[in-house]
């Protein structure tokens, strides 16, 4: 206890001391040093050793434009711009190593986008950034959605859902080894159930209900242990949410076979002459379902087979009693052909994987750890050629990514960090080829798209993922063709198209997002839209 408050002061004190300085770099630039207001324009200040402070834009006596600060040291503590004097894109934070602690969206003055944090405290040798400790989506400086906090060591520890910056619906907490610990139930705020699973007592021993889920958070299995051992129901779950297995455990041993909500299920076992479980399995119409075990002399799983509900192998390797998978695991078609093959660890992937097409050409082959994706992956057409390379760390695109069509052309080029597509990308689409970068996952500066003989067909700049500024199309000669016009994704002023001889055809007036008029003519709104406009 005591050391859980030294963790959460510690915690408090760093968060204070970061806001204190996030609002001195965000709200305070107008504090100068000198008495007299700066001239409009670029402008400095400076540290008593020389060293620059900030650095930026004034206009109208406020900062605007592209700021940064610095440490004393002259290392960049921070950067990020203002257009209007509003807060606007990503603004991103440094320690004084240089490291980015912080990178915040804005739009119009307030956080939308991704907040994410980081921490260096478990640095990985050859990696030039941080684990994230949380990453929480904003709409309008509320949370928004799914929101994802952190161990140092870069273990999720929750997945909480916000609506309108309230707590809502599910939470998941996860102990250091990735084990779902508690399922938190929230109404506009408010916890309104909590539930403990996946628990050992002092001694180490399993006790009370344990649960898995699939990847997209769907119930897997469910359990409950007494000491250690099984007792009462085992219940199994497909992908689709059906409940596919039920069987009745006491003292870890299978006690009845208590198919519920389906009185046509059977569970037949068969024994040596020493009355041992040689095998068991579930039958419904004397079609053999679900897990097939078989065991040997000292009731050991040995081997198992997963019938769909049509009586066809869909897998083949080792389900243990509690459901868990081990071993060489091999995965079938409907129509017997195989379809993967690979090793299983405590119910997780690991090692070297093949997914196969039907065909018997490989499809995917790549390595897990711990049920994650990780290092290279290719896919490959069921010719053989290949399709894809992507590398992945902990489950997550991080790295390059180069995708090729079936006669071997680049249709696809760039680098994911931490699951979001970052800097330079290139994309084949179609008749044309498109060029520009992300920052964080979003479309950000100027983008070009070209027809298949360099001819330039459009350019426009994004910011935070909205089109932003003058955007202009054209045709296969070069000739212009559309002029468009947005301010951080929202239609704006006059919208021009032209014919292929260059003579203008049609103008398009916006103004919030709304069509006011054509060609100079009043649009006809409902009295409610033109109120909004006028």
């Amino acid at each position: 206890m005591k050391y859980l408050k030294c963790w959460v002061f510690e915690i408090l004190s760093k968060m204070y001391r970061l806001a204190v300085i996030l609002t001195l770099i965000i709200y305070g630039f107008v504090v100068y040093g000198q008495d007299d207001t700066p001239a409009d324009g670029f402008v400095q200040f400076f540290y008593p050793n020389g060293q620059v402070s900030s650095e930026g834009t004034i206009k109208g006596g406020k900062p605007d434009g592209y700021w940064t600060t610095y440490y004393v040291t002259g290392i960049k503590k921070s950067e990020g711009k203002r257009t209007n004097f509003l807060l606007d894109s990503i603004w991103t934070f440094y320690n004084n190593e240089g490291d980015t602690l912080q990178t915040i969206s804005y739009m119009f003055g307030k956080k939308n986008g991704y907040h994410i944090v980081y921490s260096y405290e478990n640095r990985k040798e050859g990696r030039d950034y941080g684990e994230i400790v949380s990453k929480e989506l904003y709409v309008n400086d509320k949370r928004e959605g799914m929101s994802y906090y952190y161990y140092t060591n870069g273990k999720l520890k929750s997945e909480v859902s916000y609506v309108n910056g309230k707590k809502q619906g599910l939470t998941k907490e996860y102990n250091e080894d990735g084990v779902i610990q508690s399922l938190v139930y929230f109404h506009n705020g408010y916890i309104t159930d909590r539930e403990q699973i996946n628990r050992y007592d002092r001694n180490g021993i399993k006790q009370g209900i344990w649960k898995e889920f699939y990847e997209d958070g769907k119930l897997k299995n469910e359990r409950t242990y007494k000491d250690g051992k099984l007792n009462g129901l085992y219940k199994e779950f497909n992908e689709n949410g059906n409940l596919i297995l039920v069987l009745k455990y006491e003292d870890d041993q299978l006690i009845a076979e208590d198919v519920e909500e389906d009185e046509g299920v059977e569970i037949r076992n068969e024994y040596d002459e020493q009355n041992r479980l040689v095998k068991s399995g579930p039958f419904k119409q004397n079609i053999p379902i679900g897990i097939h075990r078989s065991y040997n002399p000292v009731g050991e799983v040995i081997a198992s087979t997963i019938y769909n509900d049509y009586g066809e192998v869909v897998s083949e390797g080792i389900v243990d009693n509690e459901g868990k998978r081990w071993g060489i695991w091999k995965d079938y078609y409907a129509t017997g052909e195989l379809k993967a093959e690979g090793q299983y660890e405590n119910n997780y992937r690991t090692g070297k994987w093949k997914f196969y097409h039907k065909n018997g050409q490989v499809e995917q082959t790549g390595d897990y750890s711990r049920g994650r994706v990780n290092g290279l992956w290719r896919w490959y057409y069921n010719d053989g050629s290949i399709l894809r390379e992507e590398q992945f760390y902990n489950g997550k695109e991080d790295g390059y990514l180069i995708e090729y069509s079936m006669d071997g052309r680049i249709i696809t080029q760039g680098d994911y960090i931490e699951g979001e597509p970052e800097g330079s990308w290139y994309y084949h689409v179609g008749d044309h080829i498109e060029v520009g970068d992300f920052i964080t996952g979003l479309r950000d500066g100027k983008w070009r798209y070209f027809y298949a003989d360099s001819t330039l067909k459009f350019e426009g700049y994004y910011i935070q993922g909205n089109p932003d500024g003058k955007h202009k199309l054209y045709y296969k000669d070069g000739a212009l063709k559309e002029e468009r016009f947005y301010v951080m994704g929202i239609k704006e002023k006059n919208w021009k198209k032209y014919d292929p001889e260059g003579n203008l055809v049609m103008t398009i007036t916006f103004k919030d997002d709304v069509e006011t008029r054509v060609n100079g003519l009043k649009v006809n709104l409902p009295e409610s839209t033109r109120k909004l406009v006028e």
